[in-house]
Formats: C-alpha cells, structure tokens, sequence
C-alpha cells in the first residue's frame, strides 16, 4: 500500500506531517504491547498482571503463569 508521504510527488527535504505520522505508527504500533487475553493496546499506565492459570485451578505466582492484560481482566469475576 502506498500511502502520500511515499509518493514521488513529495520531493521537498522537510518531512510532511503525513510522512511523520506514517514513520512513528510504523516503528511504534508493533512494540506497543497487547492484552494477552482481548488483544487489545495497552496504556502503560493501565497494565495488570494476571494469571494464565489461575489461581483457583492451581495458577501459581511464577513468572511463566504471568501476563500482561487489562485491569478489567484482573479484577472481573471469572468464569
């Protein structure tokens, strides 16, 4: 897909806006990290950790039954 700032017809040595805004969604969006469990984008200053298993089916507190979600996700009743 071709977007206007990747276009012959802008040929100036300034950077359009269209041009930066392209640049910083395509380094950022994919380090951006992600809900485990909807997939959702997460907000560094909304982050929970909750369990993969858990703890009332025997999840323990280990780094591999860790993830990174959604408050929601961590404070919801569960089914």
């Amino acid at each position: 897909m071709r977007t206007k700032a990747n276009t012959s017809e802008n040929q100036s040595k300034n950077f359009t806006r269209e041009t930066k805004a392209a640049a910083f969604i395509r380094d950022t969006l994919p380090k951006v990290q992600r809900c485990k469990i909807c997939g959702g984008y997460l907000h560094s200053h909304s982050i929970s950790i909750d369990h993969k298993t858990r703890k009332a089916d025997g999840g323990l507190g280990t780094l591999d039954n860790a993830q990174l979600t959604h408050p929601y996700y961590n404070t919801a009743v569960k089914n």
